[in-house]
């Protein structure tokens, strides 16, 4: 074999200085990152069969632009000889100079992999998904002066050699012939493993600089070192698939769970082949945590996934989730395994549970091998270098973190194809599916067709999906099959699908003995009325609860409940985070699972949406603002959730703070008492609807009648559905709902088109919204000690005190602070990303409150109170 010397003159990787010992080559890092490829692929199977070795050959040539003048003059002291005398070439980019290449000068030399191919456009994508290894697709230019400006004879001279070298080390078969929808499935595949094997043989601590003079041999040094230090490299970053453990079902998985007839389903039903979507609807406290469990495990036990991730509406559902995987995740794996959980969500740092869970396990001589099970951890833990960022989550095999984290993966945000990459082998849990937005939704279509195309399989769960919805979300994950069903013409409630490229089944497996209930459910006209129910069942020891739509609506009941005598807390987003957690805490051990009568006795909350979802909360009697049916059904579900004895009140009570649903509306329906409510729902014919089907069922039967609830307060179509009055804001609702979805349509990456540049902008996630709205403004909150500003909430890590005193504001009523030179020596230590986060500099008064002024709209100051108690108070 003809070897040139020149080729490895080219540098990859090194340090600024310049230091030739710390040089590693071009060929040595491209076969480092293949190998970590072959190695990664026992892992992430790839939607079409493709030989290991050929989609390592592809990725071999991810760097192959790094053979070029401008990357060589990044570092002036590592200048190839060969070039001749150091010239500053003009800037340019070794992602797009190296998709250029092979496209055009080095394309002849790509024959062996592409030998029945024959057009250009399928490969070219390939092409674009090893070489945009950086987290977005190369930039597609002329080549016409490609040479003049970026690759000399002698870089192009090196790099075929290179080629020619390493595909006869690799000795990869030829692609075989693909249809064009595969080809494109493969592209997006090929993009994420891309991008992980490079970040992978990156690795320092594994893949460390050689001599090139002493390892000239390519073969040699793929089969002696490449390949031995990538096996090494996987089992220590935690990527290598954990073995599932073969015993599965409820009473392994969860010791002491009493079986009900959903998760006997879900150990019975039986599993298509392929990818699959199962949906759950059932009422709350009937266990879907648990039978998706069973389910996902069932398709682990098959090897036909190798993880789950849990996707949550919210970061507080997210830590709950969390929590509770804690002490079970671990009963997936086979003893001695050691399994990732991974927290996944912008405030991840913030949680000190997940903090301590990590670990290196490069420093553990036992990674790779079995571990004594008497040395299991007793607690979660997750390796390192998947902790280290928050783009590899998905490559722990449990994860729980917000929907957020997964939507990403379908925009066009950079390393995007990673999280499908890692999610392609995990089951997707989409928890509380009803939750979402028309944007949102749009969202979560996408990634189910992204999930199903991939090969990956998924579970959506809820208590309160509509037909529609559940009939959209198979025709999402089927589209991503490439394949249609029958629309799902099943009513019943409870409900189990299973959808595959055989069509849809479905399965009424009925109620959970014990579970039903009747929630007498009765409408009160005004606050007044909502006052004295709320003191009066305080006064008699119950465990109260009054969920409002708005959080100034929040603040003014507890106010006026303090003023009756009745020390209600507060809890709603608009707290600093830190004090908001402490809530959370507070509200969960006084109302929670686990409350006990005395602390539980004559309790109020006052409380927003957060509680609505996920949160396992119980409260003996529940007044709330009027809200579409399904959220008032979701909120209905916190009502005697426990089993508790003797309670303060007779029976379940929801006390439905609303107008009178009249047949002829007026258009301002919803009167000054629910003014706020109808800002947050905007559609005043569904809350119409919504009302007139609580109230004249009179109750909440669970589970019996929520589907019947839910259907009829999103029924459009039906006779006199919209009153004339209600019709102009019912339209300009509908309208905005088909606005947001036409944006969300777009915005979400298409499987049928190429990896491509054009696809989006392919910034960076922080700066790629999931969520449709208005913006959010994000203060610090801080106040005065000894002279000096310091953050609101106390904290041992002066940084973390920061974070933990961050509030967010609908940026309209509020988004700016004026800043002086102690706010600025405050900030000095904050990192460069941070600085422009205004802070909110609070002083105490005679009073003892704690006020500050921001900046509104047009730069209108505006006063601002804050206290523990009620929260951040606006004007």
């Amino acid at each position: 074999m003809r070897r040139s010397p020149a080729q490895f003159e080219f540098w990859a990787k090194s340090d600024r200085s310049g230091d030739p010992s710390l040089m590693h080559s071009v060929p040595h890092h491209s076969l480092d990152v293949a190998a970590s490829a072959m190695v990664l692929l026992a892992a992430f199977r790839p939607p079409v069969d493709v030989p290991a070795a050929t989609l390592a050959a592809l990725i071999a040539l991810h760097d192959v632009g790094k053979f070029t003048r401008p990357f060589q003059a990044k570092v002036p002291k590592l200048w190839p000889p060969s070039l001749g005398p150091f010239l500053q070439p003009p800037p340019s980019f070794h992602d797009d100079d190296g998709y250029a290449l092979l496209c055009g000068a080095l394309e002849e030399h790509l024959r062996p992999l592409f030998g029945e191919w024959r057009g250009s456009s399928s490969r070219r994508a390939l092409l674009r998904a090893v070489t945009g290894h950086h987290g977005r697709p190369p930039c597609d230019r002329e080549n016409a002066d490609l040479e003049s400006k970026v690759a000399c004879g002698v870089c192009i001279g090196a790099a075929k050699t290179f080629m020619d070298e390493a595909l006869a080390v690799i000795t990869p078969p030829p692609f075989p012939r693909l249809d064009i929808g595969d080809r494109a499935h493969l592209a997006w595949f090929l993009a994420g493993l891309a991008v992980a094997a490079d970040w992978l043989g990156s690795g320092r601590q594994w893949f460390q600089p050689v001599v090139a003079a002493e390892h000239i041999d390519l073969d040699r040094y793929w089969h002696g070192i490449a390949l031995p230090r990538a096996r090494r490299a996987a089992a220590e970053a935690g990527l290598l698939p954990s073995a599932p453990s073969q015993e599965g079902g409820l009473a392994r998985l969860f010791p002491g769970f009493e079986p009900r007839p959903l998760q006997s389903w879900a150990e019975t039903v039986p599993v298509p082949d392929g990818p699959v979507l199962f949906t759950i609807e059932d009422a709350t406290g009937s266990g879907k945590t648990e039978a998706a469990v069973v389910l996902a495990h069932r398709l682990m036990a098959a090897r036909r996934a190798d993880g789950v991730f849990f996707a949550l509406p919210t970061m507080a559902t997210a830590n709950a989730m969390y929590e509770r995987l804690k002490g079970a995740y671990s009963r997936l794996f086979s003893a001695g395994c050691c399994p990732s959980l991974v927290l996944a969500h912008g405030r991840r740092s913030l949680h000190e549970g997940f903090n301590d869970s990590i670990f290196d396990p490069s420093a553990d001589p036992r990674i790779g091998n079995a571990r004594d099970p008497a040395e299991q951890p007793a607690e979660a833990q997750c390796a390192a270098w998947i902790a280290d960022d928050r783009r590899k989550v998905f490559l722990a095999e449990i994860g729980a973190g917000t929907i957020d984290q997964a939507i990403m993966a379908v925009l066009p945000t950079r390393h995007a194809p990673l999280r499908l990459l890692g999610l392609s082998r995990r089951v997707l849990i989409v928890d509380e599916a009803h939750a979402y937005d028309a944007y949102m939704t749009k969202e979560l279509h996408g990634l189910l067709a992204f999930q199903a195309a991939l090969g990956g399989s998924a579970i959506v769960l809820s208590a309160t999906l509509a037909a529609r919805q559940r009939r959209e979300l198979q025709a999402a994950f089927l589209s991503g099959l490439g394949t249609e069903a029958p629309p799902d013409r099943a009513v019943a409630y409870p409900l189990g699908t299973a959808v595959s490229r055989t069509g849809i089944s479905a399965s009424d497996y009925g109620p959970t003995p014990g579970l039903g209930r009747r929630v007498t459910v009765e409408r009160i006209a005004d606050q007044d009325s909502a006052i004295a129910a709320v003191v009066d069942a305080a006064q008699n020891g119950a465990a109260v609860a009054w969920i409002r739509n708005a959080v100034d609506d929040a603040i003014e009941a507890s106010e006026a409940l303090r003023a009756e005598g009745v020390a209600a807390r507060v809890f709603h987003a608009r707290f600093a985070m830190g004090d908001r957690q402490d809530i959370e805490a507070e509200v969960l051990r006084r109302f929670g699972r686990h409350s006990t009568p005395q602390q539980r006795s004559g309790q109020v909350l006052v409380a927003t949406q957060v509680v609505e979802q996920s949160l396992d909360l119980d409260f003996d009697l529940m007044v709330t603002d009027l809200a579409p049916a399904d959220l008032v059904i979701q909120r209905a579900g916190r009502l005697w959730r426990h089993p508790r004895g003797e309670r303060p009140v007779h029976g379940p009570r929801l006390l439905l703070l609303a107008p009178e649903p009249v047949d002829d509306p007026p258009a301002v329906w919803l009167g000054a008492e629910l003014q706020r409510t109808g800002l947050v729902y905007p559609d005043h014919a569904l809350l119409w609807r919504s009302a007139r089907a609580l109230l004249a069922a009179g109750c909440i039967k669970t589970p019996e009648g929520v589907r019947a609830l839910v259907e009829a307060a999103y029924d459009r179509e039906a006779l006199g559905a919209v009153p004339d009055r209600l019709a102009p804001a019912a339209y300009r609702a509908e309208g905005a709902e088909l606005v947001a979805g036409a944006i969300g349509c777009q915005n979400v990456l298409k499987l049928d088109r190429p990896y491509k540049r054009k696809s989006g902008l392919w910034d960076p996630d922080i700066r790629t919204p999931t969520r449709l709205g208005e913006a959010q403004a994000v203060f610090r909150l801080a106040r005065e000690e000894d002279g000096a500003v310091v953050p609101w909430y106390p904290h041992e890590d002066r940084r973390r005190a920061w974070v933990l005193s961050e509030v967010s504001v609908r940026a309209g009523r509020l988004n700016g602070a004026e800043s002086d030179q102690r706010i600025e020596k405050a900030k000095e230590d904050w990192p460069a990303w941070d600085r422009d986060i205004p802070v909110l500099l609070l002083q105490q008064d005679g009073t003892g409150k704690y006020r500050g002024i921001g900046i509104a709209f047009r730069n209108q100051h505006i006063h601002v109170t804050y206290d523990a108690i009620y929260g951040l108070t606006i004007g």
